[in-house]
Order: structure tokens, then sequence, then C-alpha cells
């Protein structure tokens, strides 16, 4: 489960990456990449990485205890 979340989110950050590059490069030459395309990558990269965090964050808890108190 850890390295499912950790792709997902080395994923996600090198989408975000590669696209500023684009996006960075594409001010000399412009329509390389169509500005909708890259708001939907955006959009699944910040999909990926918050689910790939919330992975990361349930690692340690034991299964079926995720709303069970600490104490009385």
């Amino acid at each position: 489960m850890q390295r499912i979340a950790c792709t997902m989110i080395g994923g996600a950050l090198f989408v975000v990456c590669c696209l500023v590059a684009l996006l960075l490069g594409g001010a000399l030459s412009p329509e390389r990449l169509p500005p909708m395309l890259a708001f939907y990558a955006a959009c699944g990269a910040g999909v990926s990485l918050v689910l790939g965090l919330a992975m990361l964050e349930r690692r340690g808890v034991p299964h079926g205890a995720a709303g069970a108190s600490e104490g009385p």
C-alpha cells in the first residue's frame, strides 16, 4: 500500500513538473500545449497527490479502527 501511495505521489509531482516545463517553454512558442489539456492534467495530478497522501496517512491505522477513540 505504501509503494502504491509513493508511486502516486511521485507520478503526480512528475506530471506537475512536466507541465511547468512545457508551459514555461511554450512561452516562446504559444499553442504547444492546449490550456484545457494542461488544466485537466494538473487536476488529475492534484487528485493523485491527495489520494497518495491520504493512503500514506491511513497506513498506520488498523483496519476498521478509523473512527474508534483512544480512551473512555
